[in-house]
């Protein structure tokens, strides 16, 4: 694991259109860009249906209002990869030792219905894991529908999902930041490629970072799309503490503003 110093941790800001306006933009944009896909208001609030299948938009919202000038190339990516899903017949007939190397952990927030329906199991109160398949541009979650039909086990799809966070973490670099004294406290991990927030569950995490950070040390995990790693001392904690809330309130991908515990026995809820 490389460490690269780094001062610093900062949020991107924020500029919120309204949900109406965006919904009207997106609809009128996708209807004349997309001319054969059928886009109507989804049943349940802030969704759209997109040739029948149902999709959140709180994440591409989210998205957009912390880049609003690239605002139509990520609408018209969003629908590109929805699409692509959608027409993921190869994934659905595979067998599961025809899909195993692309089976990976994600963390998920245990109160989201946005999930059910997908194999999950219990990482710490509030917090639980899915397990999906990573695709080139996309993520399709595990459902137990098929879980069923593959007669694994619980415990042997997680050991796998792990196995291949591993193998995909193997050269991973991180970004450090040092007070004046040159002492580190605090880790940043953020490669953008969909499972940052899942490598706190890499087995040799504690053991790579004590050094730097002490035992135990502390873990942020606001989206999917970062993990942070600090000092478990008053002084770090309060620092981060209102920025992990205000990450989490604002990015795409929101998994949970809670802070954790890192320990030589596991995972723990920060109290």
């Amino acid at each position: 694991m490389v460490i690269h110093l780094q001062r610093g941790y900062t949020l991107l800001q924020m500029k919120v259109p309204t949900r109406e306006q965006f919904v009207v933009e997106l609809i009128d944009h996708v209807k004349v860009k997309f001319p054969l896909v059928k886009i109507v208001p989804g049943d349940e609030e802030f969704t759209l249906k997109i040739n029948g299948q149902t999709a959140s938009l709180e994440n591409l919202y989210r998205i957009v209002a912390l880049r609003p000038e690239e605002r139509l190339h990520h609408i018209d990516r969003w629908v590109v990869e929805l699409l692509r899903a959608g027409e993921g017949v190869p994934d659905a007939v595979s067998t599961y030792e025809e899909l195993r190397e692309r089976i990976l952990p994600m963390i998920l927030p245990g109160d989201s219905n946005l999930y059910k329906g997908v194999v999950t199991s219990q990482l710490v109160e509030g917090l639980m894991i899915g397990y999906a398949l990573d695709r080139d541009r996309t993520i399709s979650y595990i459902s137990q529908e098929r879980f069923s039909e593959w007669d694994v086990s619980i415990e042997d799809l997680h050991d796998l999902a792990i196995e291949n966070l591993v193998k995909r973490s193997d050269s991973l670099a991180a970004h450090a930041s040092a007070d004046d004294d040159g002492k580190v406290n605090l880790i940043l991990f953020q490669t953008m490629d969909g499972y940052d927030a899942s490598r706190i569950l890499l087995p040799t995490l504690h053991d790579r970072l004590r050094e730097y950070l002490g035992s135990p040390f502390g873990a942020a995990i606001p989206n999917r799309d970062i993990l942070l790693c600090f000092r478990d001392d008053k002084e770090t904690v309060g620092r981060l503490r209102d920025q992990v809330k205000q990450d989490y309130q604002q990015m795409p991908h929101q998994v949970t503003d809670q802070l954790l515990l890192v320990t030589p026995d596991g995972l723990a809820v920060h109290e």
